[in-house]
């Protein structure tokens, strides 16, 4: 079965009988998942899942792996609805799954003490406004959405955010966002605070952890595992990681949080180093332990030159993206394989190519690339109102450093407005993607001048 596609496997299943009751035992498909380029590392909730939504998935990822070969990309159904609300946009992401959006904004005219909302939106399959959506109203301010707030998925299959804040006494504090879309509901349960200096932080499954740096250039880190309900910690430890000297101080680093392998893992990023740390389950669960133990790291990784580059983003279990030398490199650790310090590096040129001209990638997704290109007018200029939407799969061999341009002419419904079109996310579970559009409400009274916020989901499956 190993050797068997998933397509493979399912005509084999429509043969027979006995085949389709052996295509459509849950170890069958498990194994397929497992053997996935991506789809077992990046998704650790999907090993709990039955037969048929793992099958459900693989056909998915198998149709968008398909679709990205092509010149030129058709998306077959695209919703479009207004995004209306009285305040200022802090970000608007997908929940694992497609299925449910999650927005982010800031207004002081609801209730003054309570300025930051949050919305849990379930868009309608047709025109409209979105068929299920609760909003919550926070008493802190919290910032802006960044790349590793999520959502995730919890061990458990629920919904959770992380979001943070700096508070007036120069604190940071964190908060656990549950986000329920079966009722739908949205709560914080749990919110802590540190005086640190947070070097930067991360989130996944039931894990938070975020590290700083003290005056001696010692490199401490806090790590949470969330308990039942969210609202407290199961287990919470300060530990110090083994950094080689010279790769602390100044530099950026970074966090991640490897959840798919035999061992849970915190990798640590900078642009002249990667390491990665197990957490082992005899860590004592006193965070007040001196000396606090230390983490030595199992699997390393350094430059062959001076730097990885400028790193532009990093995905759980996925790859972390960095710009060098007129390249974006994906770099890929294998903590599970037998030889040490296994990795796999691939590179992708940024040309752009011909008549289109476009900027740096407007989103970078652990499968996907998205750009904006201006296009040609019919007079041979090129016209920067007139936006097209280019993406192409990060490439496995040569073969596949081919872009693609987004079709939406030949859709049945209205295209995004091309003037303020932003690639805004994607869900590769579902193979949607998010455009929000904008333009001005202008009227005699300038003080009455707002935007309006429309999404387009765009389904390619």
């Amino acid at each position: 079965m190993r050797y068997l596609s998933v397509l493979d496997i399912i005509r084999l299943g429509s043969t027979c009988q006995t085949l389709h009751e052996f295509a459509s035992l849950r170890h069958v498909w498990r194994d397929v998942l497992f053997q996935h380029r991506f789809l077992d590392q990046c998704y650790p909730h999907l090993r709990s899942c039955t037969a048929e939504e793992i099958c459900h998935q693989l056909k998915t990822a198998a149709r968008l792996d398909h679709i990205w070969t092509q010149p030129s990309i058709v998306p077959k159904r695209l919703y479009t609805f207004p995004l209306d609300f009285p305040g200022v946009f802090q970000g608007l992401k997908f929940l694992p799954g497609g299925t449910w959006l999650v927005l982010l904004f800031h207004c002081r005219n609801l209730n003054p003490s309570r300025h930051s909302n949050l919305c849990l939106m379930q868009p309608s399959t047709g025109a409209g406004l979105p068929a299920a959506s609760t909003t919550f109203q926070s008493e802190m301010c919290w910032l802006p959405f960044l790349d590793q707030d999520g959502p995730y998925k919890s061990s458990r299959g629920d919904d959770l955010m992380l979001l943070r804040t700096k508070c007036n006494d120069g604190s940071n504090a964190f908060g656990v966002v549950h986000l329920n879309t079966k009722t739908p509901s949205i709560t914080i349960p749990l919110i802590f605070r540190t005086n640190v200096f947070v070097r930067n932080y991360a989130a996944a499954g039931d894990y938070v952890v975020y590290g700083w740096i003290t005056s001696d250039r010692r490199h401490f880190l806090r790590i949470m595992q969330l308990n039942e309900n969210y609202n407290g910690f199961r287990r919470d430890m300060t530990v110090e990681i083994d950094c080689p000297k010279g790769h602390g101080g100044k530099l950026r680093i970074r966090y991640d949080l490897r959840l798919s392998g035999r061992v849970p893992c915190i990798l640590l990023v900078s642009t002249r180093l990667m390491t990665a740390y197990e957490i082992p389950s005899t860590l004592p669960s006193d965070p007040e332990a001196n000396p606090p133990l230390l983490l030595t790291p199992f699997w390393q990784l350094r430059p062959a030159a001076v730097t990885f580059g400028r790193f532009v983003k990093m995905f759980h279990e996925g790859t972390i993206v960095s710009l060098y030398e007129g390249q974006i490199l994906f770099i890929r650790p294998d903590l599970d394989a037998s030889e040490p310090n296994a990795h796999v590096i691939e590179k992708y040129n940024f040309e752009p190519p011909h008549p289109q001209s476009s900027q740096w990638p407007c989103l970078f997704t652990a499968q996907r690339i998205f750009w904006l290109s201006s296009l040609h007018n019919q007079k041979g200029t090129t016209c920067p109102w007139q936006m097209a939407i280019e993406t192409t799969a990060i490439p496995e061999n040569d073969h596949r450093e081919g872009r693609a341009i987004m079709n939406f002419q030949e859709t049945q419904t209205s295209a995004p407005s091309t003037r303020t079109r932003i690639v805004q996310d994607w869900d590769e579970l579902s193979g949607r993607l998010c455009i929000r559009s904008a333009h001005s409400r202008f009227t005699q009274d300038l003080r009455c001048r707002r935007i309006a916020w429309r999404v387009t989901l765009v389904d390619f499956v």
